[in-house]
C-alpha cells in the first residue's frame, strides 16, 4: 500500500511521528510526503504525488488543506484533525469570542474539512462524539485511532543522577490551558512544607510566564521550571520522575483528550495522576493503572501523598499502566490500525 502524507504539516510532531514510525514497521507499506512546510505548493506536483499513491493521509492540523487536496484527488482522503480549531480557539484558549465572525470561520474550517474527507480519524471516542454532535459528521465516517507512543523511543531506563532524598513529581508540556499547570502550582503550594517533594515542570509555552510569576508570588522553592527539553532527551528526563502529572485543565477539551504525555509516562513505567475525565476512562482504570482526581489543589496534593506513601501501590500502578500502553497502544499497533482503516476505505471506493 502506498500512503501519501499531504498538507502543511510537521512530520516531527508527536502524533504524526508515531504514525510514521509505526507505518514504517509494516511490510508492504510505502510512504511518501508532500508537506507545504518543506516544499512550495504546485498543482501539477501535488496531482502527480496523489496519482502515485493508493490513499492520501492528511496529518494533524491540516484542516485548511483538506478541501484543495480532496478536489485534486481521485484517491481516498483520510483526515486526522486531532483537535477542533473551533473548540481550541473559542473555548480553550478563549482567544476568539464565541459569537464572532472568527468563531464561525473556525467552525467552518472544522466542518468543511471533515465533511470533505472520506474518513476522519479521532484520538478518542469522546472527540468522535464531539465531532458528530457539533459538526454533524456521521459516526460511520469517524474512526478512533489513539495517539499512542513509540515504545522504541520511550522506555524505562536506569537513572544515575537523581537527587538523593527527593521525591520528584514531574510534568512536561506546552503550558496550554487544557494542561492546567496553574492547578499543579496550587497543589505544590499545598505541599510546600514537604521539603522532600519537588515539582519539576518541563516545557514552556502559552501560560509559561504566568506560571513563572505565580511560582514567584507564592515563593515556592519546591517548584523548578526546567524550560524546554529536546525531544530526544525527554524519555531520560521522565525516568527521573517518581510520579507523573497528566492534565488538570477546567475546559471541555481537557475532558475529550488523552494527551501525548500520558502515553509517554506509562511507556517509561511511571505512576500517573491525572484529572478524572470521560476520555481517560477509555483506556485507563482508576486505582489500577492510573490515579484519577479532581482539579482541586488539596485533592491533587492528597493523591501525590498517597502514591508517595504507598510504594507498593505506586509500583503496581506503574507496572499495570506500562503493560496496557506498550501492548495495545505502541506505534506498531497504531500503524497497523491505520493500514486496516485505509484498506477498508479503498475497498469501498
Amino acid at each position: 500500500m502506498k500512503i501519501l502524507f499531504a498538507g502543511k504539516f510537521d512530520r516531527s510532531y508527536n502524533r504524526t511521528q508515531v504514525l510514521i514510525d509505526g507505518l514504517n514497521t509494516i511490510p508492504g507499506v510505502e510512504l511518501s510526503f508532500y508537506s507545504y512546510r518543506e516544499k512550495s505548493f504546485g498543482f501539477s506536483k501535488m496531482k502527480a504525488a496523489i496519482k502515485a499513491a493508493d490513499v492520501v493521509f492528511m496529518p494533524s492540523f491540516t484542516h485548511t488543506n483538506v478541501p484543495l487536496v480532496k478536489l485534486l484527488s481521485d484517491k481516498p482522503v483520510i483526515f486526522d484533525p486531532l483537535i477542533s480549531r473551533y473548540l481550541t480557539k473559542v473555548f480553550d484558549y478563549k482567544k476568539v469570542s464565541r459569537y464572532s465572525p472568527r468563531a464561525y470561520k473556525n467552525y467552518l474550517k472544522d466542518k468543511i474539512s471533515m465533511k470533505m474527507a472520506d474518513l476522519v480519524v479521532c484520538d478518542t471516542n469522546c472527540h468522535r462524539q464531539y465531532f458528530h454532535d457539533t459538526f454533524g459528521i456521521p459516526l460511520d465516517k469517524l474512526k478512533v485511532l489513539p495517539v499512542g507512543v513509540n515504545t522504541d523511543s520511550f522506555y524505562p531506563m536506569p537513572v544515575e543522577d537523581k537527587p538523593a532524598g527527593k521525591f520528584i513529581v514531574g510534568f512536561y508540556g506546552g503550558f496550554i490551558p487544557l494542561q492546567g499547570v496553574t492547578q499543579i502550582v496550587e497543589a505544590a503550594r499545598v505541599l510546600k512544607h514537604h521539603e522532600e517533594i519537588e515539582f519539576r515542570l518541563i516545557g514552556s509555552g502559552f501560560e509559561f510566564e504566568k506560571i513563572k510569576k505565580l511560582v514567584a508570588e507564592y515563593g515556592l522553592s519546591n517548584v523548578s521550571l526546567a524550560g524546554w527539553v529536546n525531544y530526544e532527551d525527554l524519555s531520560k528526563e521522565m525516568n527521573r520522575f517518581d510520579v507523573c502529572l497528566g492534565i488538570f485543565g477546567n475546559t471541555l477539551k481537557a475532558d475529550l483528550v488523552i494527551p501525548n504525555k500520558i502515553y509517554h509516562y506509562a511507556s517509561v513505567k511511571k505512576a500517573i495522576i491525572s484529572k478524572d475525565t470521560p476520555a481517560i476512562h477509555e483506556i485507563f482504570t482508576d486505582n489500577k493503572d492510573i490515579l484519577l482526581t479532581s482539579i482541586d489543589a488539596s485533592a491533587m496534593a492528597d493523591a501525590i501523598l498517597k502514591l508517595k506513601t504507598d510504594v507498593a501501590l505506586r509500583e503496581q500502578m506503574a507496572e499495570n499502566g506500562y503493560k496496557v500502553i506498550t501492548e495495545k497502544y505502541n506505534h506498531r499497533v497504531l500503524g497497523q490500525s491505520l493500514v486496516d482503516m485505509a484498506t477498508e476505505l479503498i475497498s469501498r471506493k
